[in-house]
């Protein structure tokens, strides 16, 4: 009989510390995943931005109509002010504008004129580091960058390109519409057109972290 109890007790304490430890297993996980939530909610997507594209205009041989291929702007977009971002917002400006240009086609040697504002001044700077060549030809398949670096990154191959007096233009959840204008040359250097395109640029976002910062910033300042 004693036996009997003794076994008894041996499964309920076995049948207990199972129990437990699977509660434990339960909210560990659980805690795991709600630091996964909290950890990503405040990430934006790797690319925010808006985009186009131009096609080149077809070329004509022996009657056949032959493709020049396209121009392709990727995420153009402006960049979040990450300081004093309330005076940048109401002066209207400055504001870095970034965006991506390739040149999609096989037979075309294409030009980045200009970016224009429909209220502001837009500022197109050229890198540093330009290999004794006009930096904003861009060769068959080849592409340019504007906009800001990443940590260790070297800029002196990027575009610099700022907008200014844009009034009330430029705001969180609104587009500003910039239009991308470029000469297109055959590849003897002859020139064939000109083209653009109106993109309706979103201000990024970037992370809440960085929102949060220039909030307390600005806070800060203003209790100053």
């Amino acid at each position: 009989m004693v036996s009997v109890l003794n076994r008894s007790t041996r499964r309920l304490a076995s049948a207990a510390a199972v129990g437990a430890l699977g509660i434990a297993i339960a909210l560990g996980t659980t805690a795991c995943g709600a630091g996964k939530i909290s950890q990503t909610a405040n990430q934006e997507p790797a690319v925010n931005g808006a985009g186009g594209t131009i096609t080149l205009t077809p070329s004509d041989y022996n009657g056949q109509e032959m493709s020049n291929g396209s121009i392709a702007i990727r995420n153009a977009r402006v960049v979040y002010p990450v300081a004093k971002a309330d005076q940048v917002f109401g002066d209207g400006g400055p504001f870095v504008i970034a965006f991506s240009v390739a040149n999609d086609s096989a037979t075309r040697v294409i030009k980045l004129e200009s970016v224009s504002a429909k209220t502001g001044n837009v500022k197109m700077t050229p890198p540093t580091a330009t290999d004794g060549q006009d930096p904003a030809t861009i060769r068959p398949t080849q592409g340019l960058i504007a906009g800001p670096t990443v940590e260790g990154e070297d800029s002196s191959h990027r575009f610099a390109v700022e907008l200014t007096n844009a009034g009330d233009t430029v705001a969180p959840g609104l587009t500003v519409p910039l239009t991308f204008n470029f000469s297109v040359y055959d590849l003897s250097g002859k020139q064939i057109e000109t083209v653009s395109t109106t993109i309706e640029t979103p201000v990024d976002a970037g992370n809440l972290d960085v929102r949060s910062n220039v909030g307390d910033q600005a806070q800060s300042e203003a209790s100053n």
